[in-house]
């Protein structure tokens, strides 16, 4: 008799690869058909008013789009220098005022005294008003990081951020979302209530930009205005009582 033969095994089945690991999409690359905003996008746009009139064209129809695209690309060169050009009608209104103001003063003096002291004031007035044309840019530059550095640490604060979108690209974003604030603020009468749409438009983005909750990032964005209120009602709370008293003296 023939052994038995064992019994039949299939032949196992090739397992299938194992799926990747979930990754945040805070955590995953830019997807690589992304192009960057239309300010940096040499290569599609060579012409610089041609990729001014596009950052216009994109904001006014797709203003988020803007956050998607700001981490493509690094550094703060390029949105300092939009925000530096979207801020020439603020630097010459400025000037303006420093110089309407300074001549005023520097003629007044000259008016009321005619002495040497007079002269040098009347003389520095020139001085201080090209000093503070110069640090015009510096300012900017100091505001759209300070804005964002803020604007990112407000909404740590608020458990809005994720892994993957540093304070860099919070700061891009903000220099650039801010050019267009400083803009929407010279409508007469609108100005204010268009500064205070931007500001939600921005934490809404920020949001958006680092995959979290929108409220967290418009919260974010608010704080900042209402802690000066707040440190302003203080202020004045504290000023008026003692300008009352002051006056019965």
């Amino acid at each position: 008799m023939s052994e038995p033969s064992a019994p039949f095994e299939p032949t196992p089945l090739a397992q299938p690869p194992a799926p990747p690991i979930w990754e945040p999409p805070s955590m995953a690359a830019p997807s690589p058909s992304l192009r960057p905003v239309p300010f940096e996008d040499l290569e599609a746009m060579p012409g610089f008013w041609e990729r001014v009139g596009a950052m216009f064209r994109l904001v006014f129809t797709q203003p988020f789009e803007l956050f998607d695209r700001v981490p493509v690309t690094e550094g703060m060169g390029a949105p300092w220098r939009f925000l530096l050009l979207l801020s020439v009608p603020i630097f010459l209104i400025m000037a303006a005022v420093f110089l309407f103001v300074g001549m005023g003063a520097a003629m007044a003096t000259l008016e009321a005294k005619a002495g040497a002291e007079a002269h040098t004031f009347a003389a520095l007035v020139p001085v201080i008003f090209l000093v503070i044309l110069l640090l015009m840019p510096l300012f900017s530059f100091l505001g759209m990081v300070i804005g964002g550095a803020l604007n990112h640490l407000f909404l740590w604060m608020w458990g809005g951020l994720k892994p993957g979108v540093g304070a860099d690209q919070s700061i891009r974003a903000y220099g650039y979302a801010s050019a267009f604030l400083q803009i929407g603020g010279l409508v007469p009468y609108l100005g204010i209530l268009i500064q205070l749409a931007g500001i939600v438009v921005i934490g809404m983005g920020l949001a958006r930009m680092h995959k979290t909750d929108t409220w967290r990032g418009v919260c974010a964005a608010l704080t900042p205005l209402v802690l000066v209120c707040c440190c302003g009602g203080i202020l004045v709370a504290m000023l008026v009582p003692a300008m009352i008293a002051a006056g019965h003296h």
